[in-house]
């Protein structure tokens, strides 16, 4: 009989502040390249440390980081870090399934800042004192990265309170497989929403996927998954107010 050790952890980065009493130069020894797995939620840790190696206290302060495209043009992702043990300087980046599935697999820099007074300083995060630290957007729980499709949505009258209005979005063709993720921007929607499918594309012959999902004046963007092999595929929207924007199959 065999068996294989697993380990899970969340992987910790020390960074370091140009702050405190000290003469000394402190600097990390060595800075690994961090991972971002895409298709599951994410958490590293970064810990906060002075020119005397010991914790800075982050108690109060919003912390940021700025995941970047590798050329420097573009920022991928910008949150705060959430603090854990902020009097021992650890905080932590989540960064969620559905944040990972809109990056490309790629190299890529992060760089973090924090607050002082009126102004905002950076954090030093790799042996050279610099600001720039890579981190790896990897396809591992999931395959390879599969470029969205842009639907619209069929031609409808407004809706509103007084007249709710059923419309659809375009019907996308399914292709060879049987997993879909769809994301769906909404902006004041009042109504339900579901995913539909149908094995012709014809009229009475479609069937709800999954559960309907019902909204109060939501403004966000949505994420649904699609498992099972379906040959054409919609979006039905039962409103009575609000707007709908990009309709993302992947």
């Amino acid at each position: 009989m065999y068996s294989t050790s697993v380990n899970y952890f969340i992987p910790r980065q020390t960074v370091v502040l140009y702050s405190g009493a000290s003469n000394r130069r402190y600097q990390t020894v060595y800075s690994k390249n961090l991972t971002i797995h895409k298709g599951v939620d994410n958490k590293l840790q970064f810990q906060f440390l002075n020119q005397e190696q010991k914790p800075v206290n982050i108690t109060g302060k919003t912390l940021t980081c700025r995941l970047m495209s590798y050329d420097g043009s573009e920022v991928l992702l910008q949150k705060a870090l959430t603090p854990l043990l902020p009097l021992t300087g650890i905080a932590t980046l989540t960064v969620t399934m559905n944040e990972s599935l809109e990056m490309d697999s790629a190299l890529c820099y992060y760089s973090l800042s924090i607050p002082d007074n009126t102004f905002e300083f950076p954090v030093f995060v790799d042996e050279n004192s610099g600001g720039r630290g890579v981190i790896d957007v990897v396809d591992s729980t999931l395959p390879k990265y599969i470029k969205s499709t842009l639907i619209g949505l069929m031609p409808h009258e407004e809706p509103t309170v007084e007249a709710p209005v059923t419309y659809y979005s375009e019907t996308l063709v399914s292709k060879d497989t049987d997993s879909y993720t769809v994301q769906i921007g909404y902006t004041g929607f009042i109504g339900i929403a579901k995913i539909q499918g149908s094995v012709s594309g014809s009229i009475g012959e479609w069937y709800d996927i999954a559960e309907s999902v019902e909204y109060a004046n939501y403004t966000d963007t949505d994420y649904y998954t699609i498992n099972g092999c379906h040959v054409f595929l919609r979006v039905q929207f039962a409103s009575s107010g609000g707007t709908i924007g990009k309709i993302l199959f992947r």
